[in-house]
């Protein structure tokens, strides 16, 4: 098949991604915005942890003034190394100037635990692609995950950037037919927000012209 995108984990050439990234004729949604702090909760909190209504209200704001900072200036690329550098420098001063206690939304935590991902860190690679940014409009895309099925960090993260990628193609692509083929699922399934996303799958994708397969 010629064309379209084929994605995999090598030690000298690692998945990349770029869930910051907004294409052209696309637009930073309230899908968009849920899926970014779905990502970067999962990064932050553990399984067993749960998160505040007052953290999940504080990333919604950092989001929403991050992708105005964007907006103002078109210098600045879209990525979780800008993303982290506006927390860092900007959002820390709002935070401190609303009052915002650390209780409410530990910042020097969040940047603490996400730094692996950032410039110089040991996963900073995986959020910051400059290529291969475009998936909306890509008809044919294969994510081979094979080599990080048992890494307890990127396994979570790349399934949660499917799931964003193409429950974006579902519902804004109109009248083209999408299909997604889950192969050897079993893996996934087994993990509690992937199995949640496959059940929520089978009972929407219909109503959005598509197909959603499992192969085991």
């Amino acid at each position: 098949m010629v064309g379209g995108y084929y994605f995999t984990y090598e030690e000298h050439n690692p998945i990349r991604f770029n869930p910051f990234y907004i294409g052209e004729g696309d637009r930073l949604d309230t899908e968009k915005k849920e899926s970014i702090k779905t990502l970067l909760l999962a990064l932050w909190k553990k399984d067993t942890e749960t998160f505040r209504r007052s953290e999940y209200v504080a990333l919604s704001n950092a989001l929403q003034l991050y992708y105005e900072k964007l907006d103002a200036d078109l210098a600045l690329f879209p990525g979780f190394d800008s993303f982290y550098e506006f927390l860092r420098d900007d959002f820390t001063a709002i935070l401190e100037q609303d009052k915002v206690k650390e209780r409410d939304f530990d910042i020097g935590n969040f940047l603490y635990v996400l730094r692996p991902y950032y410039r110089g860190g040991e996963f900073d690679y995986l959020l910051n692609a400059t290529a291969n940014l475009e998936l909306l409009q890509e008809r044919f895309i294969v994510f081979e995950l094979d080599n990080i099925k048992d890494h307890p960090i990127l396994f979570p993260v790349v399934t949660i950037i499917i799931m964003e990628v193409f429950i974006s193609k579902m519902r804004k692509l109109k009248g083209i037919r999408k299909m997604i083929l889950i192969e050897e699922a079993w893996k996934a399934i087994a993990r509690e927000g992937m199995a949640e996303y496959i059940k929520y799958l089978f009972k929407t994708v219909r109503k959005f012209f598509g197909e959603a397969i499992v192969v085991t």
